[in-house]
C-alpha cells in the first residue's frame, strides 16, 4: 500500500518514472488567460477566483475588455488566448 511506503522512497520512485516516460525537460505555452466572467452560482470552499452573481465585483468582460487582453498577450509573446 502506498500509505506503507516513505514519503522518500515514494518521491523516488515517482520521479524515476516520469524521468523514465518524459525525461526532464519542461515546456509550456505562452498564453494570457481572459476570464469572460467570474461569476458562478458554486460555492466551493477552496475557489478564490469565482463570485456569486449577486455580488458587487461579479462582471462580465466586454467584447473590448476581451480584445485589450488579447493585444496585451499578443504583445507580451503570447501565442494561445
Amino acid at each position: 500500500m502506498l500509505q506503507d511506503i516513505p514519503t522518500e522512497e515514494l518521491m523516488e520512485q515517482a520521479s524515476a518514472k516520469r524521468d523514465r516516460h518524459w525525461g526532464r525537460t519542461v515546456t509550456y505555452s505562452r498564453k494570457v488567460f481572459v476570464p469572460l466572467t467570474n461569476m458562478c452560482r458554486d460555492t466551493c470552499g477552496y475557489c478564490t477566483f469565482v463570485k456569486h452573481p449577486s455580488d458587487p465585483a461579479a462582471r462580465i468582460m466586454t467584447p473590448t475588455q476581451v480584445l485589450a487582453e488579447a493585444r496585451r498577450g499578443e504583445r507580451q509573446g503570447c501565442k494561445e488566448l
